[in-house]
């Protein structure tokens, strides 16, 4: 039973967590591949990913590592 009652919370700290690494990917990745790869091209597009998207990968990234600290907490609360 006391799997169940934390199993909802570490579903959303994991998918959030998937989420943010997607995110942070998307933001980071065609930056860092355009200033060290391909640097003939316009830096525009990467840099707007940076600018945009990465924030919000690292604000779910914030929250992911919140809900697995709640979950773990959870845990030790019911365990004992």
């Amino acid at each position: 039973m006391v799997a169940l009652a934390n199993e909802p919370l570490l579903l959303w700290a994991k998918l959030m967590l998937r989420l943010a690494l997607v995110l942070l990917a998307v933001g980071l990745v065609p930056l860092f591949a355009i200033t060290l790869v391909f640097t003939g091209f316009s830096p525009i597009v990467p840099v707007l990913l940076s600018v945009f998207v990465a924030p919000i990968g690292a604000f779910c990234l914030a929250v992911a590592i919140i809900l697995f600290l709640a979950a773990w907490v959870r845990r030790r609360r019911e365990s004992s």
